[in-house]
């Protein structure tokens, strides 16, 4: 749990005695490999932060998935359409290793804010990064040919392709896997030459 407190602090200033409040709050939760911690139509009311392994969130489009976005340890992730409005989620989360999450529940980090205003930041901060993440893949898809959004990915988030499928990332490039696959071995080849 001292991984959270230590994160929290790169965001916000808090004393001692709020951020033990926000440690009473955490719940723990494993989850297996190809489990699910939300899926479409169920309710996000939490935020959760990533003590061990990797987590994507995905939609289902006609029974394709396509993946929005993939989260390691020490990262945060919400859906925030339905953790802010109560909506049902969208989306799905799943593992894509064994996991050890810890769980902020809104009801008790709406408390927590009430008691703690300092917290209100850290919420701001969050959702600055998700809308920068959704502009900037926005923007990847726009404007990068998929080799290009490739190789940024290889550069940029190289925790992806060491630990994820490729069939996981070729759903979030917005390829399918054989055309991953041709893109993988052009780069090869042009390594060598």
């Amino acid at each position: 749990m001292q991984s959270v407190i230590e994160d929290l602090s790169k965001f916000i200033e808090f004393k001692q005695e709020e951020g033990e409040a926000f440690k009473k709050i955490l719940k723990f939760k494993k989850l297996k490999k190809n489990e699910h911690l939300l899926v479409e139509g169920e309710f996000c009311n939490f935020g959760v932060f990533i003590e061990k392994g990797c987590i994507r969130h995905y939609y289902l489009i006609d029974g394709i998935e396509s993946t929005g976005n993939f989260f390691f340890e020490n990262g945060w992730y919400a859906d925030f359409e339905s953790y802010l409005y109560g909506k049902p989620s969208k989306l799905n989360i799943e593992a894509l290793e064994d996991c050890e999450l810890f769980l902020a529940y809104k009801n008790d980090f709406d408390k927590l804010v009430a008691q703690y205003p300092v917290f209100n930041s850290f919420l701001r901060e969050m959702m600055e990064r998700t809308i920068k993440g959704l502009t900037g893949k926005g923007m990847s898809m726009t404007l990068l040919t998929p080799e290009e959004r490739y190789l940024a990915l290889i550069k940029h988030r190289p925790k992806v392709v060491e630990r994820v499928s490729l069939k996981h990332i070729a759903s979030y490039l917005g390829v399918k896997p054989e055309s991953l696959s041709r893109i993988r071995t052009r780069i090869t080849l042009n390594s060598k030459s």
